[in-house]
């Protein structure tokens, strides 16, 4: 391969239908990829949600609360005595990018 040049003569109107047809044949058998939490229900279990950002229950109770550090990370509903939590939430919270750790406790740990 190496040292080996060739030339091919072609027009630019020629080039220019070869991309096309590359490009037509890779978007035929192109598939999207789905959207993030197409494959979430509506409303998820507590354990869907808490499987969902790796954390145990008890934790997942913890974020329902609003406390002096901070707001609930996640507000349930209660539906005929049951916990559920909206997809548009959980996907919401697994898109922000907050420390759920007490700051105190985490600076108090580095002296």
């Amino acid at each position: 391969m190496y040292g080996t040049i060739t030339q091919i003569q072609i027009t630019p109107d020629q080039l220019t239908e070869l991309v096309r047809g590359a490009v037509r044949s890779e978007l035929a058998t192109y598939t999207p990829p789905a959207p993030v939490g197409a494959d979430l229900p509506e409303l998820l279990t507590r354990r869907q949600t808490a499987d969902r950002f790796q954390v145990s229950l008890t934790t997942l109770h913890d974020w329902a609360k609003d406390s002096d550090d901070r707001p609930a990370v996640l507000v349930p509903l209660k539906i005929n005595g049951r916990v559920r939590y909206r997809r548009a939430d959980v996907l919401a919270a697994l898109k922000e990018s907050r420390r759920f750790k007490h700051t105190k406790a985490v600076e108090g740990r580095g002296q």
